[in-house]
């Protein structure tokens, strides 16, 4: 027996509605208007007439769902708080759901039956990653932002870094330590490569940076921290370590800054030049930071941060020389002077944060947000911090590209964090992936464990819990989508061994005989899961779709329906690779799966080149259409490093115009293809492409897909 959202194929495609309360005339008397103004974008006004919000008095934050008075009581201590609610509502109560993939607005909101309590398991819920700004967000506008912080606020997260606008900060600040503007121009990179100067590894590429793009960010970045705090969603800005451009060398003169002393960070990713590290023990460094933080309150509108955020020798920056004890504890005391009481938090990733770095710190004013890439044995994190309270964070998606991956069994045992022998100074969970436009079934329960942490505990929970979500996600009861989501779940979704994001799809790697990978760090083991499991639960999916065609109009269905048989295809490609030298018709079969993943992507908006370059082209014109590009092909601006190809992408438009050309290239004269490969990548960014066709029947392609076999 199916049941279609309680009507038989009865299908409406819904998402996040970009109004607030004061549209509709409404006098702000409700206990929680942001809250409440999180229900009226998502699901309508009408909808929100059933809820009445009241506060409640206790000593921890959290909130409750009951019923008084034929209405949908929430009860809160905060704004926060309550916005949870109404989330917990949503996906417990009306089985409806949210994600950056899809929405789905339920089609009846029930009276609660009992009181629904919700208090998360620990108190920090932090989102973002650095890279995210740029591999996801990277020329996001209000609209865009509207959305992301309500589904923050549904999903109970107190916390969010926040750079965007902090290219302001850096060219203020600059401006006032005596920089030239060509030298600030120089040093402050495009939209997709930011991300990079705020963690403190690279500087410039893209540059220069419109200055006008420059103060657009700035609104922008104001505009965010304060709808977030109207959330009780505490922005993380940006710190300052004294990491500043390589041309500081002649800009801090020794005439105006005696005592300026400078270290070199070397290089990042196998060419790029680091910052330079200036000397936090030095005056200069104190009246540099007063600065830092002037600007920094005057461009965000904010003048009592509760969070900095800043890191020092990411991913190979050099110490030699510096007394990493005391540029710490001076570092935090510049914070201290310009926040009392502020907390200074920092990435655990790969060798950093050095522990001497740690040593200078208080404990009580530092927190380590660990960015977590071993899917395969969640609930152990070997390293410990002393009396340094912690956050556990999932490291899931690398560049932002697309791949179906486990970790699911890494959520399975997440609890044991809270119970290992660091658990005492555990204070929360961190959302830090890369790029977050994949696999929504894993941020969907690791949210879900926020605050019902042993919904997947005992034999047979996972299996019910996928149930209900494909309920929540698609509005069906179906025993093969359970079916499908299961096998998945044993499957693609269960990664054994610790890899660095997903096994790579081989369509976008830059073309040789033995390829294995896309890009630079990434696994070159062999894949994981059996492909035919994941062709079984795209049959499985297919039979659904056939029974009742409309589901596919529902964007959570079609979203995942499209990646399950791009994923299908990704896997034919990967098993045709050892034939590829010997055997021409290998060579050619192996073309045509990707004009036929072309094909297929080109049905669906989220996997369409021109979907990101219509938002690049609106925020910053063709110059942002050829910096996402850039960003998504060579990384850099010269081809053939070693960052090429780690922002890669699976979609239609690029599939066909960039990755079917590069292979094609290196079919024809595989011995002089070098040459070839570095001309066509270098004219990526700019290449006038044909126009991906749209109108295609999804439907009738996955058939062929499985007909083909």
């Amino acid at each position: 027996m199916r049941r279609w959202g309680g009507v038989f194929c009865a299908v409406a495609v819904t998402g996040l509605v970009l109004v607030s309360a004061r549209a509709f005339g409404q006098k702000e008397t409700c206990a929680f208007p942001a809250a409440r103004g999180v229900l009226v974008r998502f699901a309508g006004e009408s909808v929100a007439q059933k809820f009445a919000f009241e506060r409640m008095e206790t000593a921890e934050p959290q909130s409750e769902v009951l019923t008084r008075d034929e209405k949908i009581l929430v009860r809160a201590t905060d704004e926060n708080r309550a916005a949870a609610a109404v989330g917990r509502y949503i996906r417990e109560i009306a089985h409806g759901h949210w994600s950056r993939s899809g929405n789905r607005v339920p089609e009846s909101w029930p009276l609660p039956k009992e009181t629904l309590k919700v208090k998360s398991v620990l108190p920090h819920l932090h989102a973002y990653n650095y890279c995210v700004f740029s591999y996801s967000f990277a020329f996001y506008g209000e609209d865009e932002w509207r959305a992301n912080i309500d589904r923050l606020a549904l999903s109970g997260f107190t916390s969010a870094l926040v750079p965007t606008g902090n290219m302001k900060v850096w060219q203020l600040f600059l401006r006032d330590a005596g920089f030239t503007e060509s030298q600030i121009a120089a040093f402050i990179p495009d939209e997709t490569a930011q991300s990079w100067v705020n963690c403190g590894v690279m500087e410039g590429v893209g540059a220069p940076f419109p200055p006008e793009r420059i103060d657009e960010e700035a609104r922008l970045g104001k505009w965010i921290v304060q709808e977030m705090r109207m959330l009780g969603i505490e922005p993380m800005l940006q710190g300052f370590t004294g990491l500043l451009p390589n041309a500081a060398t002649t800009a801090l003169d020794k005439e105006k800054w005696p005592d300026v002393k400078l270290y070199d960070q070397g290089r990042w990713a196998g060419g790029l030049k680091r910052p330079i590290l200036l000397d936090a023990t030095t005056e200069t460094y104190a009246k540099l930071a007063k600065m830092w933080y002037k600007r920094l309150y005057e461009v965000y509108g904010i003048s009592n941060p509760r969070f900095f955020v800043g890191n020092l020798f990411s991913e190979g920056g050099i110490a030699k020389g510096v007394d990493c004890r005391k540029i710490a504890a001076t570092m935090q005391r510049e914070q201290q002077l310009a926040a009392p009481g502020v907390t200074w938090c920092i990435s655990c990733w790969g060798a950093a944060p050095r522990q001497d770095l740690l040593d200078g710190l208080n404990p009580d004013l530092t927190r380590i947000i660990v960015l977590d890439r071993n899917m395969a044995n969640g609930g152990v994190f070997p390293r410990g911090f002393g009396k340094i309270t912690w956050i556990w964070g999932e490291l899931l998606n690398f560049g932002g590209n697309e791949g179906m991956y486990g970790g699911l069994n890494a959520l399975l045992n997440l609890g044991g964090h809270r119970k290992g022998k660091n658990g005492g100074t555990l204070r929360g969970y961190a959302l830090e992936s890369e790029g977050l436009d994949s696999n929504p079934v894993f941020y969907d329960l690791f949210t879900d464990l926020f605050f019902r942490p042993d919904v997947v505990s005992g034999e047979g929970a996972l299996d019910r819990w996928l149930a209900g979500y494909s309920e929540r996600r698609y509005g069906i009861r179906d025993g093969k989508i359970e079916q499908a989501l299961a096998m998945l779940a044993r499957s693609i979704w269960n990664v054994g061994r610790l890899q660095e994001g997903c096994s790579e799809t081989v369509f976008c790697a830059r073309p040789k005989w033995d390829v294995t990978k896309s890009s630079t760090w990434a696994t070159s083991a062999p894949i994981y899961y059996k492909p035919e499991d994941v062709e079984s639960a795209a049959r499985l999916y297919l039979e659904v779709a056939k029974e009742c065609p409309e589901v596919l109009q529902r964007e959570t269905f079609r979203f995942d329906f499209t990646d399950l048989f791009r994923q299908v295809l990704s896997d034919r490609g990967r098993a045709l690779v050892p034939q590829l030298k010997e055997n021409a018709s290998a060579r050619a079969e192996f073309l045509a799966l990707i004009r036929q993943m072309d094909e297929l992507l080109s049905c669906t908006d989220a996997f369409r080149l021109d979907t990101y370059e219509a938002r690049a082209r609106k925020r910053a014109g063709e110059r942002g259409v050829r910096a996402l590009r850039r960003m998504f092909t060579t990384w850099i601006e010269h081809p053939h490093s070693n960052l090429n190809d780690y922002a890669h992408h699976q979609f239609a438009g690029l599939l066909s115009n960039y990755y079917a050309k590069r292979w094609e290239t290196f079919f024809a004269d595989p011995d002089h293809a070098a040459a070839n490969l570095d001309a066509l990548e270098a004219a990526a960014p700019s290449a006038v492409w044909p126009a991906t066709p749209r109108g295609g029947d999804l439907l009738s392609l996955a058939s062929k897909i499985i007909c083909s076999r």
